[in-house]
């Protein structure tokens, strides 16, 4: 009963500030428009020779002096006539005197009526602009911040984030039966700070949190406290954690906290000192709670370098939870959990998908799942079998198949070349991973792709791999120089240089595998590296392309069958890759 109330108040209190703007929008609308009435007194102005004949003709009945020229009267019609000489003034006052008509003096100044209409009209238009500012703080579409209650997430809907969740037990512990952390004297953290890339499941996290817990959840974004005007990001600020008070046990989530937390100090402008205003009151209030008051910040972001430390000191945010990336476990078990909503074939295998989806968040592989189901309506089937969850996959990472893309069958060829060149050297070149698939259909921005898929997850890349990825990347570039010539080459390989550069730079920057510069960590020097890093980088290019260049050369016979099987089928998969390099060697080495 007490909500349907507070609703009606809120839809009365909504009809009426729309109809207070009403009215004041019209008044404005009617003083501009009455203005005009009152201000213009405007008459019809002559030239002086006929006021003069006039005036002579004894026409002229009154006269009124005022700055700039006369007010001329003759019967019920006024003109006005421009007299820019004083002394001709003076003279025509004489003249205007000896002919019987009446003159007088209009006082210089600001008439009190338009005055009166001037101010008036200013008053309505800034009691419109400030009630349309309260409403702006108001959201007049929500109530805000709202809270939720009787969350119904679980962390058995959360999969790939078990370390997270064994964190966060002492926080539901809490939240659910404060007191016993009291009794022994342990003070709980105010806050904690998810840190992680998007789409890792901070949010899903949170709102898990306060439905293991029990309590009600408030969530904001750090977007919501930007306002036009000064003074209404701290107030917000004010009114959610008065609001968390009053529904104690509760959880606020802030996503995106660096939005208001970023480092103080950035300058003196209007903004900054609005922004550091916010930011300050944040950190008040945090400060202002005690260990009974129920109420936990849940802040998120994948900026943790930018907060101000003064959030990350003990008492405001004591601890961090990172959300990382699904390892394979991980990556099977958030499959399971979205297949929930989804029919899928009986031959298909979770474990194969998530061995083929390395460094997709949890974002990603319910997007892989719907892609899926999408593809499986557009054919008509029931059921998503491997194939829909394949061509998902490849939409995910290589972009939308581009068939209507008309291309010449030289061009056809050339990509043909370049792919297979990319898959000779990944099968030849050890610690490379397998080729998963190769095609020549155009994919996005891309001609053609070769797919390679780690057999594991990779945490620590050792040199060995690093340089075979260059090798690989190298491969496309190699085999049209090989097959083509030098003067045929393209710009087809411009994706590839600039990923070979990308892996060089760090290898020689920040990993200290270069033996010339040494384990050190090299910083830009304006918009370049000191000249002998980027030779270091360059001599490294250089040789991985060298070795590319003859892994094509010496395997020339299975380069060609490559490049057959792909005009042929345009797809070829990555065993049907690897039969033909193995029967290429067996036929040279016999």
């Amino acid at each position: 009963m007490t909500n349907v109330i507070e609703k009606a108040r809120e839809l009365l209190r909504r009809k009426s500030v729309a109809i207070t703007v009403g009215i004041m929008a019209l008044a404005v609308v009617l003083a501009a428009v009455s203005v005009p009435f009152f201000v213009s007194d405007k008459v019809d102005e002559i030239a002086y020779s006929e006021f003069s004949r006039e005036l002579g003709e004894g026409k002229v009945s009154r006269i009124q002096v005022q700055d700039g020229g006369l007010t001329v009267w003759t019967g019920d019609q006024s003109a006005f006539v421009r007299l820019p000489s004083s002394m001709l003034t003076a003279q025509i006052i004489d003249r205007a005197t000896a002919s019987g008509a009446q003159v007088d003096f209009k006082k210089s100044g600001i008439d009190p009526s338009h005055a009166a209409s001037f101010v008036i009209s200013l008053i309505m238009v800034v009691a419109v602009l400030a009630l349309v500012a309260v409403q702006v703080d108001f959201k007049p579409t929500n109530r805000w911040p709202r809270t939720v209650r009787n969350i119904p997430d679980r962390f058995d809907g959360v999969a790939g984030q078990e370390e997270a969740k064994a964190e966060l037990q002492e926080v539901i512990s809490f939240l659910r039966d404060g007191q016993a952390f009291e009794n022994v004297g342990a003070r709980i953290p105010r806050g904690v700070l998810m840190v992680g890339p998007p789409g890792t499941g901070k949010t899903l996290i949170a709102k898990a949190l306060a439905g293991e817990a029990g309590v009600s959840f408030i969530a904001v974004s750090g977007s919501d406290f930007s306002a036009p005007l000064i003074g209404i990001a701290k107030g917000r600020v004010s009114k959610l954690f008065e609001q968390a008070r009053r529904k104690a046990p509760c959880l606020i989530f802030i996503d995106e906290i660096d939005a208001i937390g970023r480092k103080r100090g950035g300058g003196g402008s209007a903004a900054d000192r609005e922004f550091e205003s916010t930011l300050n009151q944040l950190l008040v209030e945090m400060d202002g709670f005690n260990t009974s008051s129920g109420v936990i910040v849940i802040g998120a972001t994948n900026r943790v370098d930018v907060l101000d430390p003064a959030l990350l000191r003990p008492g405001r945010f004591d601890r961090q939870v990172h959300i990382g990336l699904p390892d394979i476990t991980g990556r099977e078990a958030i499959l399971a959990v979205h297949a929930r909503n989804v029919k899928l074939a009986g031959g298909v295998d979770l474990a194969s998908i998530a061995r083929g989806t390395p460094g997709f968040s949890g974002a990603d592989l319910g997007n892989l799942l719907n892609e899926a189901a999408i593809f499986a309506a557009r054919e008509g089937v029931a059921e998503i079998d491997r194939e829909h969850l394949e061509a998902a996959r490849n939409k995910i990472i290589m972009g939308l198949e581009r068939r209507s893309l008309a291309i010449t069958s030289e061009e056809r060829r050339l990509v043909a070349v370049h792919e297979a060149g990319h898959a000779l050297c990944a099968c030849l070149t050890p610690g490379s991973d397998k080729v998963h698939s190769a095609t020549i259909i155009p994919h996005g921005q891309a001609l053609g792709l070769v797919m390679r898929l780690p057999e594991n997850d990779r945490y620590c890349i050792p040199v060995e791999k690093l340089e075979a990825d260059l090798i690989v990347a190298m491969g496309g570039r190699a085999a049209e120089e090989v097959v083509f010539g030098p003067r045929k080459v393209t710009t087809g390989a411009a994706s590839d240089i600039a990923h070979a550069t990308n892996i060089a730079t760090r290898m020689v920057t920040e990993w200290g595998m270069s033996p010339a510069i040494g384990m050190m960590k090299v910083a830009r020097s304006g918009e370049s590296f000191p000249r002998e890093v980027e030779q270091e980088i360059r001599r490294i290019i250089e040789e991985m392309y060298a070795a590319a260049k003859t892994c094509i050369e010496d395997n020339r016979e299975a380069l060609d069958r490559l490049v057959a099987a792909l005009l042929e089928n345009e797809t070829i998969d990555g065993d049907e890759v690897r039969r033909i390099v193995a029967l290429s060697e067996r036929r040279l080495a016999a």
